[in-house]
């Protein structure tokens, strides 16, 4: 049996995170990471554009709102500290037709309300940040969206917990609650606290803890159709106005 004081499942962006922040905080703590596959980042962590949004689509009373701009800021220091490449490339959303306007101008209102800067343009600005985009009468533009490569952040996070002192251990996958411990496909693991993240499984976990009786996590999965165009012939990412009653941000085109 292993013993630590906080043991984190998930080696995704978020449990990296949490590991590194908990040994900051408690420098005398014994911080053990277990992930399931053989290496950190497997999942949706790094298999995604690499989009940092900016975080004017979320209402502006919500957490997530709070965490994306908040999230953008830190992660974009933490790539030119690391010297991981960032293309500040910027994002448009563009209308489709006048049905999209009220939904662009609230798009807009959100992201005021949260601090984000946004700028308004028309058709034919636009057009001057990506000559072959389309838009009806006028679009937004965000200037603190970029794109980054997901699995050079996780590896750059996984190189700075482990100096830092966290453990790691891949290939390790949960089993189940024993009593005060986890089990593990590996062995037993008697922590002091458990953060779960998990990702998609995490509402499993959380059950077994007596949590998330009421929730359950609802995957989804996003398809690629990869441009055979030279790197660099679309200057900026372009989403669509989104169904703001929906949590899709629609067909797009990013930078990756």
């Amino acid at each position: 049996m292993q013993t630590c004081d906080f043991l984190v499942i998930g080696g995704g962006v978020i449990g990296l995170s949490i590991a590194r922040e908990l040994r900051r905080r408690r420098t005398d703590a014994r911080v053990l990471l277990i992930e399931k596959e053989p290496s950190c980042g497997a999942h949706a962590s790094g298999r995604n554009s690499g989009v940092l949004h900016a975080g004017f689509y979320y209402s502006p009373d919500s957490l997530k709102a709070k965490f994306t701009r908040l999230g953008n800021e830190r992660l974009t220091a933490y790539c030119e500290e690391k010297r991981i490449p960032l293309n500040k490339c910027g994002k448009l959303v563009v209308a489709k037709d006048a049905t999209d306007l009220p939904a662009l101008d609230e798009l807009l209102r959100r992201g005021q309300i949260n601090g984000i800067e946004l700028q308004t343009m028309t058709d034919i600005e636009a057009k001057s940040i990506e000559p072959r985009v389309k838009t009806y009468q006028r679009a937004l533009f965000s200037p603190r969206t970029s794109t980054v490569k997901p699995l050079q952040v996780i590896e750059a996070m996984q190189q700075d917990a482990i100096r830092e002192g966290v453990t790691i251990q891949c290939g390790t996958a949960y089993r189940g609650r024993q009593n005060s411990a986890v089990r593990t496909n590996r062995d037993t693991i008697e922590a002091g606290y458990v953060v779960n993240a998990a990702g998609l499984y995490a509402d499993r976990i959380a059950m077994n803890f007596g949590f998330s009786e009421k929730y359950r996590i609802l995957p989804f999965k996003g398809l690629y159709l990869y441009s055979d165009e030279p790197p660099g012939s679309i200057r900026t990412n372009i989403y669509p106005v989104p169904d703001l009653r929906n949590p899709f941000l629609g067909v797009h085109f990013t930078i990756t």
